[in-house]
């Protein structure tokens, strides 16, 4: 090889060098910008009997810190240290990691939805303080809640996570709208956070229930009859797809309307019904994303 060549591939390589380090420079940025990060643990997983999974801490943890006017955050952080022990816990074991323990879909589909619930409670006291999980975000804000929903990944099922993958790929492929009134997001127009673990051996009542209790009460569903409106919880507008096929499943009409007749008590049953005769507008309302805190 002449001087040239030498002198040429030499240029070649600082060009190619340069553009490597431009091009991970760029990467380091985009993650610090859009505030994407991998949530450390740092906790010992809960000792789990062999071929089950235990939500007894879970479920009493949930007892001390869930109340009917909201989520008692203190009470949270006072105990993060067991949460991380629970979150390391759901990271090393699941549907996917250890299958001989969850055997059927009720078993499967509550170690999510319980998953869902504590991570998004791990989340708040990770990024402790905030007002709203919108709180959460890089310098740059794709999307309103892009940080905390899409930014965040969590160890789960022998894997990795966020919150948005977690719903709408693993969750909500069970097939079953009720799910939307057991996981909830941390904030004010979430269905309530439930004060007990979802089980297996009474998921299918469980769902039963919080599905009739979000389809039954203010601000989720709602007759205006002086603003002739039939106002309803944003979540239906988001996942309409979801209810018409559970309503189709039921036998029944495949609306939004349809679902919430299905489980909503006979007076609000009733009372959406007449408004539905009457030909009133079905109106989305604004979601309201602060805290869900006491």
């Amino acid at each position: 090889m002449n001087a040239g060549s030498k002198s040429w591939y030499g240029r070649w390589w600082a060009v190619v060098l340069l553009i490597a380090l431009v091009i991970g420079a760029a990467g380091v940025l985009t993650v610090k910008a859009l505030g994407l990060r991998s949530v450390t643990v740092d906790a010992d997983p809960i000792d789990q009997p062999e071929g089950s999974f235990d939500y007894n801490w879970w479920n009493a943890a949930l007892g001390r810190w869930v109340h009917p006017a909201g989520v008692d955050y203190d009470a949270v952080r006072a105990e993060e240290g067991d949460l991380r022990r629970f979150i390391a816990t759901l990271g090393e074991i699941g549907p996917r990691a250890t299958p001989e323990r969850f055997t059927n879909q009720p078993e499967r589909l509550a170690y999510y939805i319980n998953a869902y619930n504590a991570l998004v409670l791990f989340a708040v006291v990770d990024s402790w303080p905030i007002d709203t999980v919108h709180d959460v975000r890089g310098w740059l804000d794709p999307r309103a809640g892009f940080g905390f929903f899409y930014g965040l990944r969590f160890p789960l099922d022998g894997g990795s996570v966020n919150l948005y993958g977690l719903e709408n790929e693993v969750i909500r492929g069970f097939i079953d709208a009720r799910i939307h009134a057991a996981i909830n997001c941390a904030s004010k127009s979430c269905p309530a956070l439930m004060p007990y673990a979802f089980e297996p051996a009474r998921l299918d009542d469980q769902l039963d229930a919080v599905t009739r209790a979000f389809c039954s009460s203010a601000p989720h569903v709602r007759v205006d009859q002086e603003a002739k409106e039939i106002q309803l919880s944003a979540i239906f507008e988001w996942y309409q797809t979801d209810f018409e096929e559970h309503a189709r499943r039921l036998g029944r009409g495949a609306t939004i309307l349809d679902f919430i007749l299905a489980f909503a008590t006979p007076e609000v049953a009733a009372e959406v019904q007449q408004a539905q005769s009457a030909e009133f507008e079905v109106v989305f309302q604004p979601y309201d994303w602060a805290l869900n805190s006491l």
